[in-house]
């Protein structure tokens, strides 16, 4: 029996205009009475989760950050921040490269680097409700709390920013890519998978009575986490690979198909 279920949001949950499935709230209420848990899983900060999921926020759980946060009822659950004495090392690894830029993000806050590009803070600031410019992203390495560094790259992240940031930093941090643009720098054993795992042990749910839903390289270790695994059409190729099953694509309300078919809704 599935007891607690967990889905990415963008390119997962969400369409490929950014919109949540109408039937959402119907389907996550009917769960909730079979005593089924839901969880969002994102590489998203709290803020703009909550933002977007404010009508069904009281009744879900919220992995953020990539799995370095994870809130409900506004209060933190889990948090495995990166050590500060890492992050002059991560903000200077992109020193010298070319239209990327990094986004320090922290348990309530998000921090950039004013004067960046146009482009980056358009594409950036939607999923950073809760975010200030600052002048020294330097100097907000010491505040603590910094779940991760997040690196936009307005070209390809997967050929350019990735692979040097790889070299720079893989030996002793998680580099992580999370999407076309994004990379993610974190504490080494820190991703979805590992929160999912502290969310079994403290509700004392086993990995089998689990669901897991993505589309991204971010996600490979939530659907391993799980017993029943979901990528979605439109996933990235090594993520079907690994997973269990193939949902239709988000832009199909894949998830909401999938629920309403293992549910009997």
């Amino acid at each position: 029996m599935i007891r607690l279920i967990a889905c990415d949001m963008d390119g997962t949950l969400l369409d490929s205009r950014k919109r949540l499935p109408q039937d959402i709230l119907p389907v996550l209420r009917a769960l909730k009475e079979r005593g089924v848990l839901f969880a969002v899983a994102s590489g998203r900060q709290y803020a703009a989760l909550r933002r977007d999921l404010e009508e069904i926020a009281d009744d879900i759980l919220f992995i953020c950050e990539n799995g370095a946060l994870v809130m409900h009822h506004d209060k933190r659950l889990l948090i495995d921040p990166v050590d500060p004495a890492d992050l002059p090392r991560i903000i200077g690894a992109v020193q010298g490269m070319e239209r990327v830029y990094p986004v320090i993000c922290c348990a309530e806050k998000a921090y950039v680097q004013r004067g960046a590009s146009d482009y980056f803070l358009r594409e950036t600031l939607p999923y950073y409700p809760s975010c200030e410019m600052v002048d020294d992203l330097r100097a907000k390495c010491a505040e603590g709390d910094v779940c991760k560094v997040a690196f936009f790259d307005e070209g390809d992240a997967q050929t350019g920013e990735y692979p040097a940031l790889q070299e720079t930093l893989g030996g002793r941090l998680a580099v992580i890519l999370s999407g076309s643009h994004w990379v993610d720098v974190m504490k080494p054993g820190v991703h979805k998978g590992k929160a999912m795992e502290g969310l079994q042990q403290m509700l004392g749910i086993a990995p089998e009575e689990c669901m897991a839903f993505g589309d991204y390289l971010n996600d490979c270790e939530l659907l391993a986490a799980v017993g029943e695994s979901y990528a979605m059409a439109n996933a990235h190729p090594d993520l079907k690979a690994m997973a269990k099953y193939i949902a239709p694509s988000n832009d199909e309300d894949g998830v909401l198909r999938v629920l309403r078919e293992r549910f009997s809704l």
